[in-house]
């Protein structure tokens, strides 16, 4: 009352707001909603070694490495079936490193088994299943060489069939800027992705351990990367330098069916409606002049 004496009560302290809103006027509780904890991917990488086939001892070497690396048989080798079946043996992914015709062919030539743009689908057929008995296990396909025979839509289209017949995914080792096979693998829902890098060069095979390195330093650019690699020493001497850094800085090996159906997820998601052929910068060996 005006003019009493009479001490107030101090006010009621406030409750932080986190504890306000368990309460509802009703006066029964209400859980407050756990905080949101924002997940951070780590960065993952899938590693190819092409051209196994010829040098058993530099596969050695690869399988020894602690890391999920796949590795491409190429047919009709003096080691292809050995290989197959050791690399088969240590839990790794096969493929058929299958040759194709580049541009500059004859003088530029894929080897024994190759795929050429004027075979017949016949012919396509019966060139794959005997490069495919002298590769057992595998999982998958990529090309080797081929910068013409990858432009080619009708001869893609029927190894895309088989590939799809068989549940085999293929992978575009990009040697040439023109490639049909993104759009091709649309059409007819095959597994499929490209390389991102190769690791090496044949003209400067110092540059692997550069090129992984280089991965290091720019990590904050890509999410997750297929590399390309083959069995030259400089090459397995840099994965088997640059892989456990790889993994104790945070970076994932992953397996490479699993960066196929990761990659072709994101694309499907982001995809345009006409899917093109698609560059990346990377050093073509193949590429036509």
């Amino acid at each position: 009352m005006p003019g009493s004496n009479r001490q107030q009560a101090p006010p009621r302290p406030q409750a932080p707001a986190a504890l306000e809103d368990t309460q509802r006027a009703d006066g029964n509780r209400v859980e407050s909603p756990p905080a949101v904890v924002k997940k951070i991917e780590r960065k993952k990488v899938a590693i190819l070694i092409d051209d196994i086939g010829y040098d058993p001892g530099a596969l050695r070497r690869l399988l020894a490495i602690e890391a999920p690396v796949a590795f491409a048989v190429l047919p009709r080798t003096p080691h292809a079936r050995s290989s197959a079946e050791a690399i088969h043996r240590a839990g790794r992914e096969v493929l058929l490193h299958l040759p194709m015709e580049p541009h500059g062919y004859p003088d530029r030539n894929p080897g024994s088994g190759a795929l050429l743009a004027a075979m017949t689908a016949g012919q396509i057929r019966r060139v794959m299943e005997k490069d495919l008995t002298s590769v057992p296990h595998a999982e998958g396909v990529n090309n080797h060489m081929g910068s013409k025979f990858m432009e080619e839509r009708e001869p893609l289209g029927v190894v895309f069939d088989v590939l799809h017949e068989w549940g085999f995914y293929f992978v575009d080792s990009v040697t040439t800027d023109s490639s049909a096979a993104e759009a091709l693998a649309v059409e007819k829902a095959l597994r499929f992705t490209t390389r991102d890098l190769f690791i090496d060069d044949t003209e400067d095979r110092t540059r692997a351990r550069t090129n992984l390195e280089r991965l290091l330093t720019t990590r904050d650019r890509w999410d997750g990367l297929l590399l390309i690699g083959h069995p030259y020493p400089e090459t397995v001497s840099a994965l088997e330098e640059m892989v456990p850094r790889f993994q104790s800085q945070g970076i994932d090996i992953v397996a490479l069916s699993v960066m196929v159906d990761r990659k072709q997820g994101l694309r499907q998601a982001q995809a345009p409606e006409n899917p093109g052929p698609k560059g990346n910068g990377n050093k073509d060996r193949n590429r036509k002049p």
